[in-house]
């Protein structure tokens, strides 16, 4: 019997707000990194943070083929090595990540329909319930509050980012630590998700169960290694109850 359910974040429970996501957030990112410069008394022209900031994206885009992930701390300065910036004191570090993290308060990302009485409901059912998320230059620590605020937060027993365990879904250990925070053996948990590698491959190579959320984001995506499929949330109650002993 299924006793905890684990959730994707980005295109399972939030969707970005935006059609040119990523080319918002880099301009965002870099208007505020050019505003906490000045502010210390740095001149930074805007061409050579644009490249630092493109540049990290190389950076992660080649780690994330092999399913690894960088802490905050190695983005930030990697992004002040490629800016000339390396030598820069702690507080302005610290007010370049805050650039980074923040600049998704531009626009908060927007809930699924029905995302918050499913996970209510969950809880209120008995159910352990997680969060397995691949990250960018979003963190964890930034990814958290916003949650909370979305009203979400405290539904999760567990939330595990893959810019903090180093590794991104469909490694092993970013599963592992949601199952370790849950208290539960994988085959007792599912996994619900919208990339079919990242999360169903992920999931079912661990022993979970995993349940495709198809939203047609992925337009081309196809799968038969799933338990279940659903298209919205509230569906997901259907499918436990068809597992239930």
């Amino acid at each position: 019997m299924v006793r905890g359910i684990t959730f994707d974040w980005w295109h399972t429970i939030a969707e970005t707000p935006w059609p040119d996501y990523d080319e918002r957030m880099r301009r965002l990112r870099v208007e505020s990194i050019r505003a906490v410069l000045a502010d210390a008394g740095l001149v930074v022209d805007d061409g050579a943070l644009f490249d630092a900031y493109d540049r990290l994206t190389d950076l992660l885009r080649g780690k994330w083929r092999t399913h690894a992930d960088l802490g905050s701390e190695e983005q930030i300065g990697a992004f002040l090595a490629y800016a000339g910036l390396d030598r820069v004191d702690g507080t302005v570090r610290d007010d370049v990540a805050r650039a980074f993290g923040e600049a998704i308060r531009a626009k908060l990302p927007i809930l699924y329909p029905h995302v918050r009485e499913t996970l209510a409901r969950l809880r209120k059912e008995g159910y352990r319930v997680g969060l397995v998320s691949n990250t960018g230059r979003t963190w964890g620590r930034f990814l958290r509050p916003i949650q909370d605020e979305l009203g979400i937060g405290p539904h999760f027993h567990v939330r595990v980012f893959s810019d903090e365990v180093g590794v991104r879904k469909p490694e092993r250990k970013i599963f592992e630590a949601a199952l370790a925070g849950l208290d539960l053996p994988p085959e007792k948990v599912a996994h619900v998700g919208d990339d079919v590698d990242a999360d169903i491959t992920g999931a079912k190579a661990l022993g979970m169960r995993a349940i495709w959320f198809n939203t047609g984001f992925w337009s081309d995506a196809r799968t038969d290694a799933a338990d279940a499929e659903i298209r919205d949330h509230s569906e997901l109650f259907d499918v436990l109850d068809r597992w239930r002993p």
